[in-house]
């Protein structure tokens, strides 16, 4: 059903923008919805035009993209950032980027979207396959939230030197699929830049980068399994909040401290064996 949401969406913009430039006799078509609302000759007309779209994106904003980024940044440092604080740094954030430079042309903006599929086919690839193929459906939940839990810690040593907290298979698989798509890359962004035959994977990249990605994974994940990331059974959240009122690292946001636990509550470090069994 989205794809034909999208789709109409899409088709909606274009019939929009094609109409407005032989209307109003433009020398080039505006995609920019703002400079098409800005040929109206009505005020009342241009104020809602406008005070529709501004609803819009900040409706989209604060349910779906901010959302998600605060996730992320509160996964990352949960002592410090909750999800308010996740969404003031990613409204900072926005700003550097300078959203409004990519859309200025139709061809920036189809330049920046099809960079964004670059990085997110083998990022998909890589969480489907490590999923459904490496660990098949089997996740230890409350390891993943336990940073001193050596489950998911994914050490390994480089010239003698320990290094954890990265999976390797997966950043290399990620690198692998990301690179079969930068000459292309390149040249999308300048194309003074000749890459000769390398622009032609670039036409075609999320699936080339999922597929690259995937292939690869799979086969670092079975060469060099991780083995202290496997587990005989799925430990499920319902499992885990029967006896665990509160995970480690996360602080509530409605009170200054944590809610008490009941006497009969366990905590994390007195499950029982049947589920510390599974780490």
């Amino acid at each position: 059903m989205l794809p034909v949401v999208f789709t109409f969406i899409s088709f909606i913009g274009i019939a929009a923008s094609s109409a407005g430039q032989a209307h109003y006799r433009l020398a080039s078509i505006p995609w920019d919805p703002m400079e098409l609302i800005s040929l109206w000759p009505n005020r009342a007309c241009r104020f809602f035009g406008a005070f529709s779209f501004a609803l819009a994106s900040l409706g989209v904003n604060i349910s779906a993209n901010s959302i998600s980024a605060a996730n992320d940044f509160t996964a990352l440092a949960p002592q410090f950032l909750n999800i308010r604080r996740g969404q003031l740094l990613c409204a900072v954030l926005s700003w550097c980027l300078v959203p409004w430079k990519i859309l200025a042309s139709a061809g920036n903006f189809l330049t920046f979207m099809s960079a964004y599929a670059v990085f997110l086919g083998p990022i998909a690839a890589i969480m489907l396959f490590d999923f459904w193929f490496v660990h098949r459906r089997r996740y230890h939940t409350l390891a993943l939230y336990q940073p001193a839990n050596p489950t998911y810690r994914y050490a390994f040593s480089v010239c003698g030197f320990s290094v954890s907290g990265v999976n390797w298979r997966a950043a290399l698989a990620f690198i692998v699929g990301v690179a079969s798509n930068l000459p292309g890359l390149i040249n999308a962004v300048n194309p003074n830049i000749s890459v000769g035959a390398g622009i032609h994977p670039y036409q075609f990249g999320w699936l080339l980068g999922f597929v690259a990605t995937a292939g690869v994974y799979v086969a670092l994940s079975w060469w060099a399994p991780a083995h202290e990331a496997r587990v005989d059974r799925v430990v499920l959240p319902d499992e885990i909040y029967e006896r665990a009122a509160v995970v480690e690292g996360v602080e509530a946001e409605d009170s200054g401290k944590l809610p008490e636990q009941p006497a009969q509550t366990k905590s994390a470090d007195d499950m029982s064996p049947s589920v510390e069994k599974a780490v």
